[in-house]
């Protein structure tokens, strides 16, 4: 672990007179320009004077070099020798910027592992509407049927797949008074609703493709092989020693875009898998596809449904499984303890729309860790870190 000398029976009084490196700051230490191995080493030079006792290599907008390529990965070796050579640690930093999962948009290329979206609304507004503003999705979403592929070869290729088409309708207050799944061709009596999924627009931000999708252990697989094991080939002989942990940042599934107003004919979007339907079944012996009305509006009379909050566990259920325990994993395995925080920390409202709940999440981590931003302070998030390393 980081701290070994808190294993010793007594600290060294000269541990408190000149704490050690592990027992000081290490700043995110932006890589945004073109480098070379005398810049960074006499930058690290300066973080050193500073009382610094290492750097996070955290690849940032403007960096003139490859992420992950043969140049980029050769600073990363010469700055962690540098480290070693001034008993400083190196911590690497799993992502072109963030949030971690894309590797930059490496993995991304292949359509199958693009982060994917529920995508509902009413049948006459699916071609034209807008999502919902609170959806992560700001662009025009287009479902053409008529292009429409086999849900397998959409699936392959990224493109949209039609899930389910509802008979809705809204009592008095906006609650569901009567939804039932019908056919995708027949009429509805009061007003139809259409579910199909899609995978997130393309991105500058990703390099020219989206988001990893963070609900699926295979697509993280593919993230870990191409981000972590690269990472194991270049320092791996330094895992647990100058290079102390690897840090993640920000991992999130599509965050919900649910209703403004019951009465709102917007498209809404929540999270979604290639594979959610099977595990689903598996998990409660029902069809996710029957119940989706229920994730958008409330119930009559105060009741409570039962399907929105199995939706939420699921979800939730999914990605911890996916991305904490898949990272978490290789990190045991290969002796590199994992680090960083999780998407929207602050509340549990907050998580409910991007990771589910933190807490889930934590006990994968070897140092788990929150995001505490200029001068907020949020002692919730604080505490449920703290108490998972507790537990």
């Amino acid at each position: 672990m980081l701290y070994k000398k808190n294993q010793e029976k007594v600290l060294a009084n000269a541990t408190f007179e000149s704490p050690t490196s592990e027992y000081r700051a290490t700043p995110f230490w932006a890589w945004n320009c073109k480098m070379n191995k005398g810049m960074l080493e006499e930058q690290i030079d300066c973080l050193k004077e500073m009382g610094f006792g290492g750097f996070h290599m955290h690849s940032r907008s403007g960096m003139d070099h490859e992420y992950l390529s043969d140049e980029f990965m050769q600073l990363v070796r010469d700055c962690t020798d540098k480290a070693k050579r001034e008993n400083m640690l190196a911590w690497l930093y799993d992502e072109d910027r963030w949030p971690s999962g894309a590797a930059g948009g490496l993995v991304t290329k292949t359509p199958k592992y693009r982060a994917r979206i529920l995508v509902f609304g009413p049948a006459s507004k699916i071609k034209t509407a807008r999502a919902s503003e609170n959806a992560r999705l700001d662009k025009k979403i287009l479902y053409d049927a008529s292009a429409e592929l086999p849900k397998n070869e959409a699936i392959e290729k990224g493109t949209p797949y039609y899930i389910a088409s509802f008979d809705i309708k809204l009592d008095a207050e906006g609650k569901l008074a009567y939804y039932k799944r019908i056919s995708r061709t027949a009429k509805a009596e009061g007003e139809k609703w259409i579910a199909f999924s899609a995978t997130q627009s393309m991105s500058d931000w990703y390099n020219g493709y989206c988001y990893l999708d963070t609900l699926s252990a295979e697509a993280v697989r593919k993230f870990i092989e191409v981000t972590h094991e690269r990472y194991k080939e270049c320092v791996g002989d330094e895992f647990d020693k100058t290079v102390p942990a690897i840090f993640t940042d920000e991992p999130q599934f599509a965050r919900t875009g649910t209703l403004n107003l019951p009465t709102d004919k917007v498209l809404c979007t929540v999270p979604w898998t290639y594979n959610i339907e099977k595990s689903y079944r598996r998990a409660y012996g029902a069809e996710i596809a029957d119940t989706l009305p229920e994730l958008f509006w409330d119930l009559p009379d105060g009741k409570i449904s039962v399907a929105r909050y199995r939706y939420h566990d699921h979800s939730c259920e999914l990605f911890t499984n996916a991305f904490a325990k898949e990272c978490g994993k290789w990190c045991d395995k290969n002796g590199l303890p994992l680090t960083g925080h999780m998407m929207q920390e602050p509340t549990l409202e907050s998580q409910t729309g991007s990771v589910g709940e933190a807490m889930r999440a934590y006990k994968y981590f070897g140092y788990p860790g929150i995001d505490m931003l200029c001068d907020h302070v949020e002692l919730t998030t604080a505490k449920q870190a703290q108490s998972a390393v507790h537990q």
